[in-house]
């Protein structure tokens, strides 16, 4: 049974390309937790450096391993999870043998930190070699749309299931949801919901990311939205108001922010509009300009 739950647990982008802004972001709750809305919790913060299991969007930044033990020290200490985006739709098992994602698994081998998964091949491989010490998150790459197929999914052995954004305002899709509590929710994402490229999008960022090569990327102008037309434009997008009288309401807690490959600016006001209360935006986006330059 759900029960409703007042909390909106968020999961925030950019565990690599904005940690610095994050550290920023996290000392100042620290030091000062009334920034954060009242009902507002993070849950992880997710996001991958350069490597070959990474999906759902290019990265090219490569992290040493000194720095990916400095994230994960900093991160254990924060008390918030490192999730990893291991999404790529192409692998094969060959694929499993990648000295770069091994590395990672074995650096953030604490027993806190989380895998997305999408590729059976790479979730068994993980699963095999390092059992319960990650949480295995369901993408939203998969692209389950049919009731069904997202209620068989919710059954499975993953601590949450991102479901395809496809179906936000769908309510009756949604009410229908059984175990609402393993769900996750994505609020403001740029692509259309019925966008016919989409499995072609995440195929090709695969190939990208396997090849090292943006060559093999196609141009998609939706791909470059503001957060500010995302709000105007998209039919799927969740407002904060949506979140406190819909979504929480109906059972739903788990949010997940958009963002890891986005302009700077726009992360800094994608995390002050979920996050931070109105009389604090001002001094921490000032704050946060600061760490992402």
């Amino acid at each position: 049974m759900n029960s409703y739950n007042n909390i909106a647990i968020f999961h925030l982008p950019g565990l690599f390309r904005f940690f610095n802004a994050n550290v920023v972001l996290l000392q100042l709750i620290g030091e000062n937790p009334e920034i954060l809305k009242d009902n507002v919790k993070i849950g992880s913060i997710y996001g991958s450096p350069q490597c070959i299991w990474n999906g759902g969007r290019l990265v090219s930044d490569f992290v040493m391993k000194e720095r990916l033990e400095e994230i994960c020290d900093f991160m254990n200490i924060a008390g918030i999870p490192a999730r990893f985006t291991f999404t790529n739709c192409l692998l094969e098992e060959k694929h499993t043998l990648d000295a770069v994602g091994n590395t990672i698994l074995e650096v953030f081998n604490t027993g806190y930190n989380e895998i997305i998964c999408n590729s059976p091949i790479l979730e068994n491989y993980i699963r095999q070699n390092y059992g319960n010490n990650y949480k295995y998150i369901s993408s939203t790459t998969k692209r389950l749309v049919v009731q069904e197929e997202q209620a068989a999914e919710l059954e499975k052995d993953y601590h949450l299931v991102v479901l395809d954004y496809k179906h936000n305002n769908n309510l009756d899709f949604l009410q229908a949801i059984e175990n609402k509590e393993k769900c996750e929710i994505l609020c403001n994402a740029v692509c259309k919901p019925d966008c016919p490229k989409r499995i072609e999008h995440y195929r090709a960022i695969s190939q990208a990311q396997l090849e090292n090569d943006s060559r093999y990327m196609f141009d998609c102008k939706d791909a470059y939205k503001w957060f500010w037309q995302v709000k105007k434009e998209n039919p799927t997008f969740i407002s904060v108001e949506d979140i406190n009288n819909i979504y929480l309401p109906m059972g739903f807690s788990n949010f997940k922010l958009e963002g890891r490959s986005t302009h700077p600016l726009d992360w800094i006001e994608i995390i002050l509009y979920y996050l931070v209360k109105e009389e604090y935006k001002d001094e921490m986006r000032a704050k946060l300009q600061a760490a992402v330059w």
